[in-house]
């Protein structure tokens, strides 16, 4: 492992992404990257009592670093349903507009709903796709696309888990300027990825997160571009091949136990579900040299 690079092996990272973050420590993200992958874990901040949006928070967090927020978008039973969540930032020169993302809420049924039914459905473009990705997506798109008609300069897309899946449909509806998920799953079959082929792709894969893998390609699914592959040691590189990330993850599997004492009842138990941890995305990506 890279000392200089943190990783958190903690449940409460895992399940609570907000409750301990420290957002922009540094202040401006300097990369497309960086910044994605922040605002993704920022989508995870909501009420200590619902699952609506902690919009409070959410706006100062963005004010730091010269973004406002032009909206927020949820299901309409957020209070006892959970549901869907994304905002909208845009930069106070409106050069730059970014649309994040919740991922899974592991205390919102709907959301475990919505990653299990896995059937696939016709979509719009062409193709098959996650039966329950595509009626996440269909809670906000109304109200979301007609924000993003009035959206001006570069438009990106992100989300982490369940969000990257929504991230990429959207992406199928509307081109972005650029796609960046982490941890995402499969999100339909391979008609479906051939119709996002002009869509400009960041798909980050930490080692061995599990999520990474599901549905199962057995099942019809494939996954859209080559990954960003965060090794064992944190570094990030691009497609390094699969032999090499079956042998890294072999190796992080094994280390993980005794490395990261995942006996203690804070830790994770296994490394699969620790590197699906929103701030380990983040500490590779904003220390990795910006993708091309």
């Amino acid at each position: 492992m890279n000392g200089a690079i943190a990783y958190s092996p903690k449940k409460d990272d895992l399940y609570y992404p907000c409750k301990n973050a420290q957002f922009f420590p540094t202040g401006a993200p300097t990369s497309d990257a960086a910044l994605c992958v922040e605002l993704a874990r920022l989508a995870y901040c909501r009420s200590e009592t619902t699952f609506a949006f902690d919009q409070t928070r959410i706006k100062n967090e963005l004010g730091k670093i010269g973004l406002t927020a032009a909206g927020f978008f949820e299901s309409q039973q957020i209070k006892q349903d959970g549901g869907t969540h994304c905002f909208v930032a845009v930069s106070n020169d409106q050069k730059l507009a970014v649309v994040a993302f919740r991922g899974t809420d592991k205390d919102d049924p709907t959301d475990m709903g919505d990653d299990i039914n896995g059937l696939k459905v016709p979509w719009e473009g062409g193709g098959q796709v996650h039966r329950g990705f595509a009626g996440a997506l269909a809670e906000v798109r109304p109200a979301l696309e007609k924000t993003l008609q009035s959206i001006p300069g570069r438009l990106l897309f992100t989300g982490h888990s369940l969000g990257a899946a929504l991230a990429t449909l959207l992406a199928g509806i509307k081109v972005p300027d650029a796609l960046y998920t982490f941890g995402s799953p499969l999100v339909g079959n391979s008609d479906f990825v051939a119709t996002l082929s002009k869509v400009k792709n960041f798909r980050y894969v930490d080692c061995c997160d599990i999520v990474t893998r599901i549905p199962p390609k057995g099942l019809g699914y494939a996954h859209l571009g080559k990954p960003y592959y965060i090794a064992k040691d944190r570094s990030v590189t691009f497609d390094p091949g699969d032999s090499f990330i079956r042998n890294d993850r072999m190796e992080a599997f094994l280390e993980y136990p005794l490395e990261y004492h995942a006996w203690k009842k804070e830790n994770v138990g296994v490394r699969e579900l620790a590197d699906h941890t929103p701030v380990n995305y983040v500490t590779a990506v904003t220390a990795a040299t910006p993708p091309a």
